[in-house]
């Protein structure tokens, strides 16, 4: 009976294994009636002010299609790209990661509230610190680009230097 039991348990854990990852691509802002900002991927209360729905940009790069080192380091150390409009060295930064075949979640700041949470996750008190663009690969944070510091970065977390 054990045995039994062991062997269902196996195959539950390889069907879980097998299904694609959830991936949110449109998230919902919106404020309450106490003036605070939500973020989320269901829909707002009837009574929401301000409600923009938002297209998230993330890699063009299909998961199930990578190295196993790429998937395993994107797995350990999701990479996020900071980015704003008008910004040449976004463009460089995000074919640089494409180019090397980095997965990657792209955020663009737009207004002061996204900038503040940009600075939190990215170790700054305010968003005026914030260097764009700027990249998190786990919870390492890289300013600005610089093709040296983000290929040691990425390297360090496992990814690998070129795709096949």
């Amino acid at each position: 009976m054990n045995t039994k039991i062991a062997c269902s348990a196996i195959f539950a854990i390889g069907l879980l294994g097998a299904a694609p990852a959830s991936h949110a691509e449109n998230i919902i802002r919106w404020v309450d009636s106490s003036g605070r900002v939500h973020y989320s991927d269901m829909p707002p209360p009837p009574d929401a002010k301000r409600v923009e729905e938002r297209m998230l940009k993330g890699s063009s790069i299909q998961m199930d299609k990578l190295p196993y080192a790429t998937r395993v380091a994107a797995e350990r150390f999701p990479v996020t790209l900071y980015t704003q409009d008008s910004c040449e060295p976004c463009g460089t930064a995000r074919q640089y990661l494409q180019g090397r075949g980095v997965p990657f979640s792209e955020v663009k700041i737009t207004n002061t509230t996204e900038g503040e949470q940009a600075a939190k996750l990215l170790g700054k008190n305010a968003a005026k610190d914030v260097m764009i663009p700027s990249l998190l690969v786990g919870g390492k944070p890289i300013e600005g680009y610089s093709e040296s510091s983000w290929a040691a970065a990425l390297s360090s977390a496992g990814y690998p230097s070129k795709t096949r």
